[in-house]
């Protein structure tokens, strides 16, 4: 018996680097992939444009910026995050003595 997750998905196909590949996605999800699919092929293309001709390296291109801006983006959530955490220790630094008198 397959659980109720597995019958909800949708089947699709996406195609990146002239090739269709298919998948199983939960329809919550399939705006999201179908963006990624399109952004990836926009990539390639600019790779391509920028004269890598073969389509491994314009993939590997693709992937390398991907990490690239992730990297820099859990970077920037981590700054982020500090930076909430400090000034709540800030205002925890106020109010505390503030409330206990």
């Amino acid at each position: 018996m397959q659980s109720n997750a597995a019958m909800e998905e949708l089947p699709i196909r996406i195609k990146i680097a002239d090739r269709t590949y298919p998948l199983r996605v939960e329809p919550e999800a399939e705006a999201i992939v179908r963006e990624v699919a399109k952004l990836i092929q926009e990539q390639l293309k600019q790779h391509r444009e920028s004269g890598i001709s073969d389509t491994q390296d314009a993939l590997a291109m693709v992937a390398f910026d991907s990490l690239i801006t992730k990297v820099r983006a859990d970077q920037k959530m981590q700054r982020l995050q500090q930076t909430v955490y400090d000034r709540i220790a800030q205002l925890d630094q106020i109010v505390t003595p503030a409330i206990a008198t």
